[in-house]
């Protein structure tokens, strides 16, 4: 989907575990793995199997990577500092900006190509939705 940050188009998605349609830099960004879903823990087995037969499972973990995976989320501190191991979030794999989203959320493609996610009050703020 198109929105207008300023004078720029950009590429934004509604966070959500369904496929999206015409939207191949985001498949291509869980193709790279710098997507992928954390509480695949906590999602139902059929949540899990959707994503995996739309190609957005991102990276595979197994239950210990897992739990790895939330200890290092809790090093940073403050960064996830609302992120719980039983909630189901986004997580944006980028060495300069790795950021969390919810469902329901946007993650929106930047100008420069990095991935960011805007919450409903910051995309409503800042971006213009093109039809």
């Amino acid at each position: 989907m198109k929105a207008k940050l300023g004078n720029t188009t950009i590429d934004y998605w509604k966070i959500s575990t369904d496929k999206p349609e015409n939207e191949p830099w985001l498949m291509e960004a869980f193709e790279k793995k710098q997507l992928a879903w954390s509480g695949k823990l906590v999602m139902e087995r059929a949540e899990r199997q959707k994503l995996h037969d739309n190609d957005m499972a991102g990276k595979e973990n197994n239950s210990t990577e897992a739990a790895w995976s939330w200890l290092l989320l809790y090093v940073e501190l403050g960064s996830f500092a609302n992120a719980y191991p039983y909630n189901i979030y986004l997580l944006v794999n980028q060495p300069r900006i790795p950021a969390f989203g919810q469902v329901g959320e946007y993650l929106v493609k930047a100008p420069d190509g990095s991935l960011e996610v805007y919450s409903e009050k910051k995309f409503e703020r800042d971006l213009k939705v093109i039809l």
